[in-house]
């Protein structure tokens, strides 16, 4: 019996069925696919000229690179007309990012996430909800509109600009995109001059490679053509298998495997060696991104498991045996970078008044990774491979750095590591971002200082008179969850009893009164479902997503830009972000007007937009002019795309344009950019700036302290987290599919088999882990993936999430959270809750 109905058959798309061109809203990947669209009680037929597939399906399938059109790719939706649909969401056929079809578990399932009132995805918002005493109840927008408009104006003039917060996504992909996130910008900094907002993931608005970017170097600036070229993949702090999928199995492994020798051979100088492909994974847990390849070929498969939180060290140690061994490309250091900041690196993160001897060995001290690892992993990334043929190595980082002890100088040290062997701006080469989703960054200038304010603290400090969530649910994503959530919600709660018995004409007034008077805080969440956040909210807005509206991003690894078309309404009255902010903005512009406070009014000018379009052209002028030749557009923002319209982008299907594009200035023709920093570096000057980090002086006091006064046994395990390949972020949408929480039904841990024996606890089993930050409970899962010692959590998921122990701790120079490393406790809480079938009680996705 399997734990949710299965379907023995699938309509067939009619000959004459809609096809447009879609991404998948998931991962950084941006796997294409293709939307078919037809009236339900019609089918197509198993012929290739009887069905829009164009594909012969009377017979099965070829082996991988054949059609994929399984159970979870097709629903029926729902128009706003009441007509039913049949959709079908298919890997494309002509995609270079996902080739011969390819798919992850998230893309396989976009069609189960879209709208209908007879499946489970009927909870998505139809209606913006206002609350009144302690129920949320329908009002129409134009109610919705005027009260938030009117609680911004009350606040920001009674206030000040300060008084206004907001968390808000800036990210690519589903209800994301360069359309929403130039609106979010554009209400925000240009006409608010908020600087109290936080990014979706974390509490400030920063970057979390300006260690990189001060460097000249963006994060993206690779394309996935250099996982199929390099001589050596560095996967650092990137569990790529599990949370970019695609990416590994259809251009990493590839290469591993030989598969793309003749694609060297076309590249690569003449009488250069053509070696098999070595991979270096440097990440505290074994992970499928390791044991892959080592069942390939465990001799070219190098595992390096650092303490957490050292990753700093550790990669100065190897750029230090670059240096040592004469590895490091002097042409790249001499030419192409600043010798006025060469001396600074050298003398910090080199450390070259010290022996190498000494540096090694409390590098080993320091990190745990033996010494004679230290020296392979600089070995493979740097030695030239013969005479002056250069070893191509492509570094590829995410979380596991960016959301490290020290984000700043650990992002800095990992790219100065990569330029100093030369691996950047040639073919199978790099060191960037692996990304988390995709991107669709367009917005004006943060008016905020930098390193910038934390917005949560400041909340729970009781700063702040107004919180808007924008796209993401920080009760379960942001640093020390349990503690913020209280805070808030008592905030939120204060607000509510003040406001008990106003009458609508009445309320905002009273609203700001009491805002004046009490801790109280009134909390707006924009989102696609009444999320763990949004229930403290007192206004709660319905928003479009993925699929019901048009918007375009980039992918991570190639910075493709496409566009995903509309396909379908969105349910009820919900809308597109840029739409709810523009309609504010023009409610702001007319009641300055009103009050004749014509300077005022001018800052909400320019929201008149009618379609996505019109928003995407908009932002395009916060671009710089890009009319320059390939040299000249190594300065420009990566993102840009001055010049492309939706026309274009219909027009080049999955093929897309890679940003940032430039115009030819002999020809006016619009180009993209395959790989980036050949010729010059993203600086005024061109070159790369060098910079010493801060030598290693232990953890931060937020962590240290359990290393003190007896806790240390107290709290005897370190604490990790990560992400699981099949539950995607909070699990907004995947909480609503079956096949998905029966998967994973339960936020888990894995605990080392000596853990899990010396604690008294099996597979199955639920413990609660705790600290002084919070606790949280999990399901165990009993693994040799984590080292004795080290346990590590499922970050997000629908019942629960491990950002309740994580320790208040931020980069001084970034205001970065240290994600990935605490200190906690484990006891068992109960046996084995049963078979995974009750866990996840969702009823069947029955169709009409």
């Amino acid at each position: 019996m399997s734990l949710y109905p299965r379907r023995e058959s699938l309509p067939i798309p009619p000959k004459d069925a809609k096809v447009q061109n879609t991404v998948c809203q998931y991962c950084t990947v941006g796997c294409g696919y293709v939307v078919y669209t037809w009236p339900v009680g019609r089918s197509g037929g198993p012929r290739p000229e009887e069905n829009a597939f164009g594909v012969d399906l009377t017979g099965p399938q070829p082996t991988l690179t054949g059609l994929s059109y399984t159970e979870s790719m097709h629903s029926v939706i729902q128009q706003a007309n009441g007509q039913y649909l049949n959709v079908a969401i298919v890997p494309a056929a002509d995609s270079p990012i996902n080739p011969r079809r390819d798919h992850s578990s998230r893309g396989g399932a976009n069609a189960l996430t879209t709208y209908a009132s007879f499946r489970p995805t009927r909870e998505r918002l139809k209606m913006p909800l206002l609350r009144v005493g302690n129920a949320l109840v329908p009002i129409s927008w134009d109610e919705a509109i005027a009260v938030l408009a009117g609680v911004i104006k009350g606040v920001s003039d009674r206030f000040g600009p300060d008084a206004l917060c907001a968390r808000a996504t800036d990210h690519g992909g589903g209800g994301g995109g360069f359309e929403n996130n130039y609106a979010i910008g554009k209400l925000f900094f240009t006409g608010l001059g908020m600087k109290n907002v936080s990014i979706h993931n974390r509490p400030a608005y920063n970057s979390e490679v300006w260690g990189s970017r001060d460097r000249g170097v963006h994060e993206l600036h690779y394309t996935a053509e250099d996982a199929r070229l390099c001589d050596t993949l560095v996967l650092w702090g990137a569990n790529s298998y599990e949370t970019a999928s695609v990416f590994y199995t259809e251009h990493m492994l590839p290469n591993f495997r030989g598969a793309t020798q003749e694609e060297k051979k076309k590249v690569f100088a003449t009488g250069e060696p053509i070696e098999p492909s070595r991979m270096i994974v440097v990440d505290p847990r074994k992970t499928a991104s390791v044991t892959i390849p080592q069942s390939i070929d465990s001799e070219r498969v190098l595992h390096l498991r650092p303490n957490l939180g050292t990753d700093v060290v550790l990669a100065n140690a190897v750029a230090r045996i670059i240096w040592e061994r004469g590895y490091a490309d002097r042409s790249m250091i001499e030419q192409r970078s600043d010798p006025s900041t060469f001396a600074d690196y050298q003398a910090k993160s080199l450390a070259m008044g010290t022996t190498l001897e000494r540096v090694l060995t409390e590098a080993e001290q320091v990190t745990g990774v033996p010494r004679v690892d230290i020296e392979k992993a600089a070995e493979w990334m740097a030695r030239p491979k013969s005479g002056t043929h250069r070893r191509r190595t492509l570094v590829i980082y995410e979380k596991g750095m960016i959301w490290n002890y020290r984000n700043y100088d650990t992002i800095a040290a990992l790219v100065q590591m990569a330029v100093l062997g030369g691996n950047i701006g040639r073919e199978g080469t790099g060191c960037g971002r692996q990304g988390g989703h995709q991107e669709g960054y367009v917005r004006p200038a943060y008016p905020g200082t930098r390193p910038p304010p934390n917005v949560d603290k400041l909340l729970i400090e009781g700063q702040g008179k107004f919180y808007w969530v924008i796209g993401t649910n920080p009760y379960l994503t942001t640093p020390r969850a349990q503690q913020f959530r209280e805070r808030i919600h008592q905030r939120t709660s204060t607000l509510t009893r003040a406001l008990a018995g106003a009458a609508p004409a009445e309320r905002i007034e009273k609203l700001l009164s009491a805002l004046s008077s009490s801790s109280g805080l009134f909390m707006v969440v924009s989102d696609l479902y009444l999320t763990e956040t949004a229930r403290d909210a007192h206004l709660v807005l319905p928003a479009a997503g993925w699929g019901e509206m048009n918007l375009t991003s980039i992918n991570c690894n190639s910075r493709l830009l496409r566009l995903y078309e509309r396909f379908m309404d969105p349910p009820g009255q919900a809308r597109p972000d840029w739409e709810i902010l523009a309609q504010t903005a023009r409610s702001l512009e007319a009641a300055y007007q009103k009050e004749g406070k014509v300077e005022q009014a001018q800052r909400f000018s320019g929201f008149t937009w009618k379609t996505e379009e019109e928003v995407f052209l908009a932002g395009a002028r916060e671009f710089p002019d890009n009319v320059v030749d390939e040299t000249g557009a190594e300065s420009l923002p990566c993102e840009t795309y001055k010049g492309v319209d939706y026309a274009l982008l219909r027009s080049l299907g999955q093929r897309g344009i890679q940003t940032p594009v430039r115009k030819d200035p002999l020809t006016g023709t619009l180009v993209g950019t395959t790989r980036r920093y050949g010729r010059r570096f993203g600086t005024e000057d061109g070159r790369f700036k060098w910079y010493g980090t801060d030598p290693w002086r232990g953890y931060p006091p937020e962590v240290s302290k359990y290393f003190q006064g007896g806790k240390e046994a107290q709290y005897p395990f370190w604490l990790t987290t990560g992400r699981n390949q099949h539950i995607w972020q909070t699990g907004y949408h995947d909480q609503h599919i079956a096949q998905k929480m029966a998967t994973v039904p339960l936020p888990y841990v894995e605990l080392h088999p000596e853990d899990a024996t010396r604690l008294g606890v099996k597979t199955g089993e639920l413990v609660e882990v705790f600290n002084e930050e919070g606790s949280s409970t999990f399901q165990v899962r009993v693994t040799d993936a984590p080292k004795p010692g080290l346990i590590f959590a499922i970050q997000y998921h629908p019942r629960g999430t491990a950002n309740h122990l994580t320790s208040p701790y931020t980069d001084a120079k970034t205001t970065i959270p240290w994600y990935k490393g605490t200190r906690v406790a484990v006891r068992k809480a109960s046996n084995a809750p049963g078979p995974i079938a009750p866990t996840s009680p969702l009823e069947a996705n029955d169709y009409p």
